[in-house]
């Protein structure tokens, strides 16, 4: 029988990407029509939730799926599509690369944003409260304000690098909001932008965010963990598989499960959903240590 190498999973398919592009926006659309014609202010707390978490799928994973160049054969594409998943989230390709790519050089050390962020939280502290951390603290607003200044990787911060000149990341993000806002405006549904995009990004979403930096490598033993939620990572596009991607990240998100049980099945980190990945985070550890990886590009 054939030994299995990394390459063997290394492709692109972009049918299977305009697929997860298209099952996430009309997630998005169909749930937020549902609420409307409800009309119910207890399905429009849930349906905010819903869509948070869609918007997760499409502005974070597969965001982040081009960022690896994984989403389209065409280098390119990956880029230039970006207003299909990076801008609607208030993103670029460049920014999230320019973040991003240092987390998998220099995972668990200065360099990397997810070890300042783990310092901003205070949950190296000997007395940190973990069950404040993990749920009051992002549900009361500070996965708000992380979303927007969290250690230099949030929204203000983009914002105030990137280019504004004529057809750069910054002009192109600009245009896209600007035609937007003035769409929802004048068509007299500027309040269904606020209520069913704005405020699912704010809240939800800056949730969604928060708690996946402090899931990925906090408390670990390899320095990476795995989240195997059925629901999860069916949802969320194999969001879960986080150690095999970590080991290969030009691996496309639909070749993950494949490539952990052929390369990497006996995984030390493993969560089983939210409740066990809060276990695991409050578990004390004999040796935990921290993975290097480097960037397969």
């Amino acid at each position: 029988m054939k030994q299995l190498k990394p390459n063997d999973f290394v492709e692109q398919n972009d049918l299977k990407a305009f697929l997860a592009l298209f099952r996430d926006w009309s997630a998005i659309f169909l749930v937020a029509a549902f609420s409307i014609w409800a009309n119910n202010i207890f399905v429009y707390f849930l349906s905010i939730w819903v869509i948070g978490f869609f918007q997760f799928a499409l502005g974070e994973v597969l965001t982040h799926e081009a960022s690896h160049y994984n989403l389209f054969k065409q280098r390119q594409w990956n880029k230039n599509l970006e207003p299909l998943y990076a801008f609607p989230v208030i993103s670029t390709i460049s920014y999230y690369r320019k973040h991003h790519l240092p987390h998998h050089k220099y995972l668990g050390k200065q360099q990397d944003h997810a070890t300042v962020f783990y310092e901003q939280l205070g949950i190296y502290k000997p007395k940190a409260n973990l069950f404040f951390i993990w749920v009051i603290q992002p549900l009361i607003g500070f996965s708000t304000f992380y979303l927007f200044l969290g250690v230099h990787t949030g929204m203000y911060y983009e914002l105030k690098s990137l280019d504004y000149h004529p057809f750069q990341s910054g002009f192109k993000l600009s245009i896209f909001w600007l035609l937007i806002i003035l769409t929802f405006f004048f068509s007299g549904n500027i309040h269904l932008l606020i209520l069913y995009w704005l405020i699912p990004l704010l809240w939800p979403f800056a949730c969604f965010i928060y708690w996946s930096e402090l899931t990925d490598h906090f408390n670990t033993q390899s320095g990476t963990r795995s989240n195997m939620s059925f629901l999860t990572n069916l949802l969320a596009h194999n969001r879960g598989y986080h150690y095999v991607h970590h080991l290969y990240p030009t691996i496309p998100w639909y070749k993950l499960p494949e490539a952990q049980k052929a390369l990497c099945p006996d995984l030390p980190d493993i969560a089983n959903g939210f409740f066990d990945t809060y276990r695991q985070l409050t578990a004390k550890l004999d040796t935990p240590c921290s993975q290097e990886t480097g960037i397969l590009e």
